[in-house]
């Protein structure tokens, strides 16, 4: 053995005995099985020779072994740019591939440090994966992973795979609440993605101008209370026989109604929500939500609809819980959902 090729052995010797000390006995991966992880990743691309490949490979086994997991926070360098870290909402995933939805727009800031993704007037609450906030030494915030690696700074445009959540419900609400509760938001961008940006050196720029504070309310998106009862899952009740037809019209309060034969009639739609696009010249609609993802547009303001269901007496509680100030002559309960 040359005493080159004695030195390299050393060297890879002792970085692997480090790398199984640090990680309490467990052997790091063949180097085949690096070859292989690295050949998966979609945003690194690197040539190597043969004598840097054998570096590598015994570099590689340290890394791997100090390589966080899904929720590790992340710590900051004492020597970088980072001044603080502030938790955000966040959620696990271990880059094992997720939604193909584009996310994109900026990212800005609540008060209390929440990520927000603007785009156009609109602000959203934004959910990015094993998550930690920064704040570099200049007061610039930023949001990065558990390795450092950034997602984007304030005032920084971004486009990742990803998805959206509309309303937020589950873990992503419950993690909102906790930490972000002073600005209530109704939905939720989320990506599944790789940080694009490799650790910063030095401090990011100053954001061009000011950036919202809170996501955009529930009102300010066109979302408006109608009537409306829990509809699914076990609590389903059993749909009645009687098939209601007619052309949906909206009060000057946002309650649905139809004339008809027999008078005007309350529609009381399931798990739904009212929407009056404050951007568009478009018609007033219901949406109707249901289990496992399941929604659309229940019912548009001047088209005829049918639904199946039941009548009620006009001063029923589903009804005069929105609407009670808009006499009606019966109400129609829709137990029905068209989506399936």
């Amino acid at each position: 053995m040359s005493e080159r090729d004695h030195t390299d052995t050393l060297i890879a010797t002792l970085l692997r005995d480090e790398a199984e000390r640090a990680s309490d006995g467990i052997r790091p991966p063949k180097l085949v099985e690096l070859q292989i992880r690295a050949g998966g990743r979609r945003r690194r691309r690197t040539l190597l020779g043969l004598g840097a490949l054998a570096a590598a490979a015994a570099v590689a086994a340290v890394v791997w072994v100090n390589l966080p997991s899904a929720g590790d926070p992340f710590v900051a360098p004492a020597d970088g740019p980072i001044a603080d870290t502030f938790e955000v909402p966040t959620y696990a995933w271990d880059e094992g591939g997720g939604d193909d939805a584009l996310v994109a727009g900026s990212l800005a800031f609540t008060d209390a440090g929440c990520p927000l993704l603007v785009f156009g007037e609109s602000a959203t609450a934004l959910f990015l994966p094993n998550a930690t906030g920064v704040t570099y030494d200049n007061g610039v915030r930023g949001v990065v992973d558990a390795r450092g690696r950034v997602y984007a700074t304030e005032g920084q445009t971004m486009e990742y795979a990803g998805g959206w959540q509309e309303p937020m419900t589950g873990e992503f609400a419950a993690s909102w609440e906790a930490l972000c509760g002073a600005t209530p938001a109704r939905d939720a961008a989320y990506v599944n993605d790789v940080a694009a940006h490799e650790p910063l050196t030095e401090a990011p720029p100053l954001p061009a101008a000011d950036q919202p504070t809170a996501p955009t309310t529930r009102e300010e998106a066109g979302w408006f209370d109608v009537p409306t009862f829990a509809f699914g899952g076990e609590a389903w009740p059993t749909s009645e026989e009687a098939l209601f037809e007619g052309t949906v019209e909206f009060t000057e309060e946002g309650c649905p109604v139809a004339d008809g034969p027999s008078g005007r009639t309350g529609l009381v739609f399931p798990n739904a929500e009212g929407f009056d696009n404050p951007d568009a010249e478009e018609p007033r609609m219901v949406y109707a939500y249901f289990e496992g993802g399941t929604s659309g547009v229940i019912a548009i303001e001047g088209e005829p609809g049918s639904w199946g269901g039941g009548y009620r007496e006009p001063d029923h509680e589903f009804w005069t819980g929105v609407c009670q100030g808009e006499p009606v002559d019966r109400v129609f309960i829709v137990q029905d959902s068209p989506f399936e």
